[in-house]
């Protein structure tokens, strides 16, 4: 188990996490032109990390737990940030907020009562998660070309990126809803681990 996060795949992942402060820093002092730079490496390292770990045979439980929790930190700090610039609206902000809220409360309580966590996403949750990038993409281009055109694409791609979370909000409800209220299940003691003699 020490060894199963020094993977190629999460030591990629765990760059993209690094990448967030980077990214915040240079969007918050004006300098966006670096900040989509900064922001197209990360996303590409999603796509590579996941490569890498089809392709090596290196996919963990802490793999799964860091890549999507990766996305969402990036995805967060963008629209945050784009938000502060009016380029995002707040309503979509609050709705992803919600949803990783929700699930982040969901898992705590599931691992609480010893169930097994969830942590495949589904295809809508993709979705929502491309297209949020799209649009994050789409704003930080606004920031360095005007362009009527390009205002109105980034709108059309906000409104898809948020009927995407909302779909996937009801989906991950529906399909994982009910551990909330399934009862906790013991963990095995260590009386119990012990082989018993025959």
């Amino acid at each position: 188990m020490a060894a199963e996060w020094r993977t190629i795949p999460n030591l990629i992942t765990l760059g993209r996490l690094a990448l967030v402060p980077v990214f915040l820093a240079l969007q918050l002092t004006g300098r966006p032109r670096w900040a989509l730079v900064c922001f197209a490496v990360a996303m590409a390292s999603d796509f590579i990390d996941g490569l890498l770990a089809r392709v090596l045979h290196q996919r963990s439980r802490i793999g799964g737990i860091l890549d999507p929790a990766a996305d969402k930190l990036l995805l967060l700090a963008g629209l945050v940030t784009l938000m502060a610039e009016g380029r995002v609206p707040l309503w979509l902000v609050a709705l992803v907020a919600f949803r990783d809220a929700t699930m982040t409360l969901g898992a705590i309580v599931v691992q609480r009562k010893n169930l097994e966590v969830p942590i495949a996403p589904t295809r809508i949750g993709k979705y929502a998660t491309f297209a949020l990038s799209c649009l994050i993409v789409l704003a930080l281009v606004g920031l360095t070309a005007e362009s009527p055109l390009l205002v109105a694409y980034t709108a059309v791609v906000g409104f898809i990126a948020g009927l995407c979370v909302a779909i996937s909000t009801v989906q991950y409800s529906a399909r994982f809803g009910y551990l909330f209220f399934a009862p906790p299940r013991s963990s095995p003691s260590v009386d119990d681990e012990k082989p018993r003699p025959r």
